[in-house]
């Protein structure tokens, strides 16, 4: 057959064994050579796009665990089914695009792994140069497979999906496609197919497509129709506003409301709820809706002190002097502190019940008899709970009773664990207390009169703030409070990270299961989260794993091996402490003994902060 001779068949019975060999040989040698040119995967080109901004441009930046901003390679193939392999440094992100797949990558990458189950393995592709942070670069893929496509396959081609909005989904010939970006694409026979288009809140859309022409792929545009209405609600006093039981924002919030019946309610710490039924009907014109505020419910304080006439601040604001009846005190638990010249101040809590007087009788202590104000690594009370209440926001401090632990990279943490983890040391603390919560935003604008936040929300922790930016928070909280708040230790943070003296061993803060105590990589959707929407960790606090990470008051250094009590850190240094691991991290850079460093000037919005007392 290879010469162009007839074969003959009929030869001696001797040597048809084997020519019937030789055929089959020949069978087999052309079979596989046409595998081999079905699995090939090659590189055509790559470069550095000069003009292409998208890996540093708002909606399309990732950034690295370091939270620094990632280069991007587009990998431009009709292929889907790909996996990449940067080795050490890691893939942060992929995003299969139409003709492309967006691949994030770390600043310093130099080689790229390509992996596909049916086209092979192209292993350790040199990319010439150590990739930039916040670059594009185009990275041209060729495979064996394209082009027996291109030569043989003249009966199918893609159907590709533009739909809006982005979120919404398509089902083509009965399949549900997976869809990145409001695009999704197939690979279909000639033929007609019924394809339905649904997304929440917009009108569902069905219609045909017909692929027919091999050389052009087949592109439907569907647009749904809008099912809701733009709506803002609005109420005094701040107070939250919630949706059909989900808290939405505080004072104003303003979004989409599919049509429907909707309940809608107010609240305020000590006040009654208010709560109203509105039906809400499709339109393409913005409603306006303004909601009661709750109602303030009160009750009396009964304030004295030894000696008499100290001047009395409720809440860190003045209310006159012992002895005092106030008597139109929101109920709830509220701050106090007494001042008087000659002695030291009185510091406490006072719990106000509706219909009913609460009493308070405290005595100063003279300056000389005084005991000195509470210092890093102690408490001065025995309460496992203090709330505190600035401008009409409560935050709560949970109590960690001290005690003995091993710090850093310990047996559970395995081989997760950094070398800055190492070694693991014995520390040795005394009693503090630690914010229930991240500070949130709510706290912030209390405080410090507005909101550098990228991810905007009242219950988010606040983000985007430098450590010197903290300082003055603090610095301004406790002219309010009277109180001396402050950023934690690094070995404080972690003692209640583990749980403290009530500590299970667990990998993350409260779990050995990241997504039940954690807003992370694979389930924060690139976004904070509102604080105590995941479970808490063995002493009642919430997020030291996920959601944005936590400046420490400590400089950055290594770890010794020597046993310490109330460790503050080195004496100096160029970059502070950071702690936790945040929305855009990977479960290895969320466990309880990871430690993180930035200098003290820099912000992004992964990264807030934690109260000590």
């Amino acid at each position: 057959m290879v010469s162009g001779k007839k074969c003959n068949f009929a030869a001696d019975k001797d040597e048809k064994p084997e020519m019937m060999k030789q055929i089959a040989t020949t069978f087999l040698l052309l079979l596989c050579a046409i595998v081999l040119q079905a699995q090939s995967i090659a590189v055509e080109s790559f470069r550095m796009d000069q003009h292409d901004t998208t890996a540093n441009t708002t909606g399309t930046i990732v950034l690295d665990q370091n939270g620094e901003k990632c280069a991007l390679i587009k990998v431009e193939t009709m292929q889907t089914g790909f996996s990449f392999d940067a080795g050490s440094l890691g893939i942060v992100k992929t995003e299969q695009k139409v003709g492309e797949i967006w691949v994030y990558v770390p600043q310093g990458v130099k080689r790229l792994t390509i992996s596909h189950q049916q086209l092979g393995v192209l292993r350790d592709y040199d990319l010439g140069q150590n990739l930039q942070r916040a670059r594009t670069y185009i990275l041209k893929l060729t495979t064996g497979e394209v082009q027996t496509i291109v030569r043989q396959a003249r009966t199918s081609q893609y159907v590709v999906f533009q739909l809006t909005p982005a979120n919404a989904v398509v089902e083509l010939d009965g399949e549900l496609l997976q869809t990145t970006d409001g695009t999704a694409m197939k690979m279909m026979r000639f033929g007609t197919y019924d394809y339905r288009v649904q997304a929440p809140d917009y009108k569902t859309e069905a219609g045909k497509v017909t692929v027919s022409d091999p050389k052009q792929k087949h592109v439907v545009t569907v647009t749904l129709k809008p099912n809701f209405s733009q709506v803002t609600l609005q109420t005094d006093n701040n107070a939250e506003i919630w949706v059909n039981g989900q808290r939405r924002g505080a004072g104003t919030w303003t979004g989409t409301l599919g049509a429907g019946t909707y309940e809608l309610e107010t609240r305020l710490a000590g006040h009654r709820p208010q709560t109203i039924t509105r039906d809400i009907v499709a339109t393409a014109t913005p409603q306006t809706i303004r909601l009661q505020a709750p109602t303030p419910i009160y009750g009396e304080a009964d304030i004295s002190s030894t000696p008499a006439m100290a001047d009395l601040y409720i809440d860190g604001k003045p209310a006159g002097q012992t002895p005092q009846l106030l008597s139109q005190l929101l109920v709830g638990q509220h701050s106090v502190r007494l001042s008087r010249k000659g002695y030291a101040d009185y510091s406490g809590t006072i719990t106000v019940s509706e219909g009913e007087t609460a009493q308070l009788q405290a005595t100063l202590k003279k300056t000389a008899d005084a005991q000195p104000q509470p210092a890093i690594g102690s408490a001065d009370d025995g309460q496992q709970r203090r709330t505190f209440t600035v401008d009409g926001v409560s935050f709560t401090m949970i109590r960690v009773d001290g005690g003995t632990f091993q710090m850093g990279a310990t047996a559970e943490q395995g081989s997760d664990a950094y070398d800055d983890e190492k070694p693991a040391h014995q520390v040795t603390l005394s009693s503090y207390y630690m914010g229930e919560t991240e500070v949130t935003q709510q706290l912030w604008q209390a405080v410090m009169g507005s909101n550098p936040s990228s991810f905007k929300g009242a219950q988010r922790p606040v983000e985007k703030v430098s450590w010197n930016d903290c300082l003055e928070f603090v610095r301004k909280l406790n002219a309010k409070t009277g109180m001396r708040f402050r950023l934690p230790t690094e070995a404080e943070w972690e003692y209640a990270a583990r749980g403290g003296s009530k500590s299970q061993g667990y990998k993350y803060s409260g779990s050995n299961t990241l997504g039940s105590v954690a807003w992370y990589t694979d389930n924060s959707g690139s976004t904070t989260h509102d604080v105590k929407t995941k479970q808490a960790n063995e002493l009642g606090i919430y997020d030291m794993s996920g959601n944005v990470w936590e400046w420490c008051n400590d400089w950055y250094g290594s770890y010794s091996s020597n046993a310490q009590t109330n460790p503050t850190g080195p004496t100096s240094g160029s970059s502070r402490v950071i702690r936790g691991g945040g929305w855009s991290n990977r479960a290895r850079n969320c466990r309880s003994s990871r430690r993180g460093n930035s200098t003290p000037d820099h912000s992004y919005g992964n990264l807030g902060l934690r109260l000590a007392l």
